[in-house]
């Protein structure tokens, strides 16, 4: 029994079933993400040269291979039967590297074979390819869960600074929103969610002063209330105030690194920001 990967490989179902690959007898020889599959569009600037247009980053390609043994070949056909529940592709699963386990990939698993040996207690490699479609890791963690690099929330390589970096903020109107991302989280995008609680007079403005945006609420609010802001609709209580007369259907994005934040409104509130990053 061998393998060139030393280490574990988690699938995490949607619903939280996880299936620790090697624990299930299945025996990882490679996993390899690529780098995000950046596309490039060009445009021919006279004869002798290009300018760079537009970039995006398209769904990426992981390849996973992997070695299944059984007891005997009853066995090695409820193996079979295991790997194709854990890759099902119905709807999108996690892969967690635990050499990085603050960091996953959403996936579905193209199609793929399960060749044997002549023998009962082994398969071939089989070979998948999991497929990113976002095109990025995220971070398994979000801004309001604890940050703590021994625990295996966030790790070292995620860009974050050692003082580490604050997502709630009480009745401090001008404050920094830190983005380690390798993108900036657009609201209609990657939306950041905004909880806001707190005693608003007449309106109330959530300014980015380093991406030059904003976004009012036209009405009081109290601190029995809760304003919600998810990417592009805000809620009051759980009830979508997307019109005119609620707020002036601006929105907020943040970009990659420093985001200077100002609150406008009021002083007694406590503003929190959800998010995952990118990587």
């Amino acid at each position: 029994m061998s393998t060139n990967y030393k280490g574990s490989i988690i699938i995490q179902r949607r619903d939280g079933t996880t299936y620790d690959l090697e624990k299930e007898g299945i025996h990882v020889v490679s996993f390899d993400p690529p780098s995000a599959n950046f596309q490039h569009t060009y445009t021919q600037i006279g004869r002798y040269g290009a300018e760079l247009s537009d970039s995006q980053i398209q769904q990426t390609t992981i390849p996973l291979t992997f070695d299944v043994y059984a007891r005997d070949n009853y066995d090695y056909e409820l193996q079979r039967l295991k790997v194709l529940r854990i890759f099902s592709s119905t709807e999108p699963f996690y892969v967690i590297n635990m050499r990085t386990p603050f960091l996953r990939w959403k996936v579905v698993a193209e199609s793929f074979t399960y060749p044997r040996l002549g023998n009962f207690w082994k398969a071939k490699s089989v070979a998948i390819n999991l497929v990113c479609y976002d095109g990025l890791a995220e971070s398994t963690a979000t801004t309001l869960d604890p940050f703590t690099f021994d625990g295996g929330t966030y790790g070292i390589g995620m860009g974050l600074p050692f003082d580490t970096p604050k997502y709630t903020f009480t009745n401090q109107t001008k404050f920094n929103f830190y983005n380690p991302s390798i993108i900036p989280l657009l609201a209609s995008e990657r939306p950041v969610t905004v909880t806001f609680k707190g005693n608003v007079a007449s309106s109330l403005t959530i300014k980015n002063t380093t991406t030059g945006q904003s976004f009012t609420y036209k009405k009081s609010l109290n601190n029995n209330q809760q304003l919600d802001i998810i990417g592009l609709i805000p809620m009051v209580d759980g009830t979508q105030r997307f019109g005119n007369d609620y707020s002036d259907r601006s929105f907020v994005d943040y970009a990659i690194g420093n985001n200077a934040i100002e609150i406008v409104g009021s002083t007694d509130f406590t503003i929190s920001f959800k998010t995952r990053f990118y990587y």
